[in-house]
Parts: C-alpha cells; sequence; structure tokens
C-alpha cells in the first residue's frame, strides 16, 4: 500500500517508517527537515516532502495517490501554554485527505485523557505531571479525538498508547480495548514505541478498529 506518515522523524515515526518499509510498502514521509529523516531512515526506497502546516494548501499535493494516512505527530509545547496543535495539524490533515479522497486514517493518541475511579493513571501522572506538565497536551488530544469522530467521511483509527518506552519491536501479545485503558493488562502500564507502531500498521486493513479510539497495550505471551 502506498502510505504518507507526518510525524516521521519523531521516536514512534520513525518505528512505522522503518517497519512499514520492511513490510514491504510504499513509504512517503511528509517532514519539516528531509535531512533529519534522511539521518534516522537513510532507506533509499523511503521517499520524503518538505511539508509546513502554516500553509496548508502545501500539504495537499503530496497525498495525491495514497491510500492510507499515519500520524505520529506530537508536540513539545511548554506546560504553561495553550496547547491546540493536535487538533489544528489534524484539520489540515483531514482536509488534504478530502481533497485527494482518502478515507483511512491511523494515529497516535493516548491513554488516560480522562481518569478512570477505578483504575486510575499512576500517582505522579496524575497528581505530578497532568496538573503541571501535559494537563494541557491530553485536553487537546482528547479534542482531535472528538473532531475525528465528527468526521463521518474519514474512517480513522485512534491508537491510545500508555507510557513510552525505547527498545526493539518484539512478539508480545496485543490487549485492546475501546476506552481510555486496557483495564486486563497483568500489571503492565508500558510499551515500547516500536510495538506501537507494530500495532498501528496493523489495523490498516482491518475493520475492527475503524471509527474507533482503541486503547492497546503488549503482554508477554502465556
Amino acid at each position: 500500500m502506498k502510505l504518507a506518515v507526518f510525524g516521521a522523524t519523531g521516536p514512534t515515526g520513525v518505528e512505522v517508517v522503518k517497519q512499514a518499509l520492511a513490510l514491504g510498502h510504499d513509504v512517503t514521509a511528509l517532514v519539516r527537515n528531509p535531512d533529519k529523516m534522511k539521518d534516522l531512515v537513510p532507506d533509499k526506497d523511503l521517499q520524503m516532502e518538505k511539508i509546513d502546516f502554516s500553509s496548508p494548501g502545501s500539504i495537499e499535493p503530496h497525498l495525491q495517490d495514497k491510500d492510507i494516512v499515519l500520524s505520529c505527530l506530537g508536540s513539545r509545547s511548554a506546560p504553561w501554554s495553550t496547547v491546540t496543535f493536535y487538533t489544528d495539524s489534524m484539520k489540515v490533515i483531514v482536509a488534504a485527505m478530502r481533497k485527494n479522497n482518502i478515507k483511512r486514517l491511523v494515529c497516535v493518541s493516548s491513554w488516560y485523557l480522562t481518569d478512570d475511579p477505578s483504575d486510575p493513571p499512576p500517582f505522579i501522572l496524575r497528581w505530578v505531571f497532568k496538573p503541571l506538565v501535559t494537563g494541557r497536551i491530553f485536553k487537546n488530544v482528547a479534542e482531535m479525538e472528538q473532531y475525528l469522530q465528527g468526521c463521518t467521511d474519514i474512517d480513522f483509527t485512534a491508537v491510545k498508547a500508555p507510557h513510552l518506552l525505547s527498545g526493539p519491536v518484539t512478539d508480545m501479545e496485543f490487549r485492546t480495548e475501546e476506552g481510555e485503558q486496557v483495564h486486563d493488562r497483568e500489571g503492565v502500564r508500558g510499551m515500547c514505541r516500536a510495538d506501537v507502531a507494530r500495532f498501528m500498521l496493523s489495523t490498516m486493513s482491518s475493520e475492527e478498529w475503524v471509527k474507533k479510539c482503541v486503547a492497546v497495550i503488549a503482554v508477554p505471551k502465556k
């Protein structure tokens, strides 16, 4: 399949690109810095296009003839600033998809956008990071999910990942649940980015999670 990947220079995006190429897909990385992309994934089969989200019209031509869009975009906004990056960028992506008649979208989201009293997030996340660091980011990620749920013409899957870890791809078993988090996770709370990428790519041709926000985690096989 012909894939367009946003956020391809980020840690999760790099894994998506590498694994997609290994699976034989035709991959185009849509990035702000192609030179950085070349250093991260020096693969002759990888196509790269420079984009600028401040000029939405410049993105549309690069989605021509693509089958699926994957977004691994993330924000490093200051914790005290208002965050609109996730909704702003997603609206640009969806507009470009519509211009090119592309329906399928797989994007990264997060666990714990809202708290479940029966299964609360770790203490430090709930009482330190969310109030001081990630709260505004999580709020805008939740708004991005709500925006996608209103896009009836887009077959999206929002992959909600837990705490992200470094490490190679594994063959661990995926546990999934529609909603904020996976409750049946055998005490596991983190997931390596390579496995998040593996799951994202596995959803591309599946109908199971279309128009849904799915929480995922990888646990050891029994």
